[in-house]
């Protein structure tokens, strides 16, 4: 995933029975054992041209559900410095986004919950073009552009009340950004939220994916503990995960199952294909759902590459 090797919600399996013919079985792509090293040592260096991207726009981590929900603890008891504040954070294509990668994020939320901690904001940041563009090319299926995946993103969680969408990754001029330095660059903008509220012990970072990832990553041992990240691991239907390691904030969610875990990106880019529209709006959310079916004139002019790559006509 251009946030890391495979996406947190990546097993192309169907769940539904009516759902199944439309799913297809993507090979993942690794990327070289060093990839995340040069994302440290990228990110390490802290330079200039990094800042000024960081400073460029407050909608590559849009804070406005964090503030509200620190509004809201703040006029209850216990005070905000005495809480323990935690946020997530997910990567993946989302090629396009769907209701499991919301769910992947409420589940990481009620294990955090039984570990006492108030969890305050959550972002789903998709994959930049860098990555998505040639896997979808070397898989022959089709892949969307970042700022359409965006828009449709954006529009998925626009009724969630912790979810928002980074775009910081997918708009990174020039290459793509791997998953810890995605979720550095988080950070980062978290500094000056906890320096706005005078947050003294601030937001501890949990980083949320599946089991696979989480294997394949080294997850299990804890992820960035030096910079003080968690992480969280939430298998799904079918799916065992390993022992958690609370002492290395290494924690292991209730499982997704339902309808929730068969629901999958390649199921929607294929029944949009074939016009199989009840299939759209079961596995995303009304807005998004709207967005990719019943396209305005202004979105389809937007985004007519992207529109046409899934046989969709003008509004």
């Amino acid at each position: 995933m251009g946030s890391g090797p495979m996406s947190c919600l990546h097993r192309e399996e169907g769940g539904e029975e009516d759902s199944r013919a439309y799913v297809s079985s993507e090979p993942h792509v690794m990327v070289e054992n060093d990839k995340v090293e040069r994302s440290h040592s990228s990110e390490m260096e802290d330079s200039d041209d990094e800042d000024a991207y960081d400073k460029s726009s407050e909608e590559l981590w849009p804070v406005l559900k964090l503030q509200g929900k620190l509004e809201a603890l703040s006029k209850r008891s216990p005070a905000l410095e005495e809480r323990r504040l935690a946020v997530l954070l997910t990567t993946g294509a989302m090629n396009p986004l769907h209701r499991g990668h919301a769910q992947l994020i409420h589940q990481a939320v009620d294990r955090l919950h039984k570990e006492g901690y108030d969890v305050v904001g959550a972002w789903l940041s998709p994959s930049h073009d860098g990555y998505v563009q040639p896997k979808a090319l070397k898989m022959g299926t089709i892949g969307l552009s970042a700022l359409f995946r965006l828009e449709a993103a954006r529009r998925a969680v626009l009724e969630d009340e912790l979810l928002s969408i980074g775009s910081w990754e997918a708009k990174k001029p020039g290459r793509w950004p791997d998953y810890p330095e995605v979720a550095m660059a988080l950070q980062r903008k978290l500094r000056k939220v906890e320096k706005a509220w005078n947050l003294t012990q601030g937001f501890k970072v949990f980083y949320a994916c599946g089991t696979d990832h989480a294997t394949n990553q080294g997850l299990y041992r804890g992820f960035l503990t030096d910079r003080g990240f968690g992480v969280v691991i939430v298998p799904r239907l079918g799916e065992e995960a390993k022992k958690e390691q609370p002492e290395r904030n290494v924690f292991v969610a209730e499982r997704i199952d339902g309808e929730g875990a068969g629901y999958n990106s390649t199921m929607i880019r294929s029944a949009l294909k074939i016009h199989r529209h009840s299939v759209v709006t079961k596995t995303l959310p009304n807005q998004a759902a709207d967005f990719l079916l019943r396209p305005s004139s202004q979105d389809y002019s937007a985004f007519r590459e992207d529109f046409e790559k899934l046989g969709l006509a003008g509004a």
